[in-house]
């Protein structure tokens, strides 16, 4: 069975939070918990593989929000076991934690779409970010200052640097840098996201492409 969509895992968890917060029992309480379960196994799962929980980024936030929602859930849980109802004050605890966690997870999604349409994302991270989309699984992007360079990392070790530089010609370039070499995109006026983020996608499956 393929798993479901990530936009159908936060539906999910927002449609079994508002149960809960209307009638707050251990089977609305349930509901939630495998609802919020699924969303943070996605965004700990293998699509996200390389995504170290060390390195900052919407994956690692969403991951952590989520993980910190079920500590809350798991906290009514218990009060439940002892046949004791929840406060008001936990219910809200729990709601809380819960929409924060499905904000990021919604962050991160997007983090991980690229849009090609918005001018304003047209940075050298968002090259970056495209291009790791085109690598696939195991690949990942994360921005530099203001968004101005990016490094596109696989979960095996390798990374590589998209950054703009004086390259020796007196004016700046786009280049790839990974492995001891500097790889040139020569010739991008005029080109757009998606094929100058195929490029890049290209020289990182094969140098000798560059």
């Amino acid at each position: 069975m393929n798993p479901a969509p990530a936009s159908e895992l936060a539906t999910a968890v927002r449609t079994a939070l508002t149960p809960f917060v209307t009638d707050p029992t251990a089977s609305t309480l349930c509901d939630l918990s495998r609802a919020v379960s699924k969303m943070t196994a996605y965004a700990n799962s293998g699509h996200y593989a390389g995504r170290s929980h060390e390195v900052p980024g919407p994956w690692t936030d969403s991951y952590f929000a989520c993980d910190h929602a079920h500590e809350h859930i798991q906290n009514v849980n218990h009060t439940f076991a002892t046949s004791t109802a929840p406060t008001p004050l936990d219910v809200r605890t729990v709601k809380y934690a819960v929409l924060a966690a499905v904000a990021l997870f919604d962050d991160a999604v997007r983090s991980d779409t690229p849009n090609p349409g918005a001018a304003h994302e047209f940075s050298v991270f968002a090259i970056a970010r495209s291009a790791a989309h085109l690598l696939g699984s195991g690949w990942r992007a994360e921005p530099g200052l203001h968004n101005t360079s990016g490094l596109i990392q696989h979960s095996v070790g390798e990374d590589y640097l998209l950054a703009v530089g004086d390259v020796g010609d007196m004016s700046p370039e786009l280049y790839v840098e990974g492995d001891d070499h500097r790889h040139i995109l020569w010739d991008t006026a005029g080109e757009d996201l998606p094929a100058l983020a195929q490029r890049v996608a290209d020289i990182i499956r094969d140098p000798a492409l560059a």
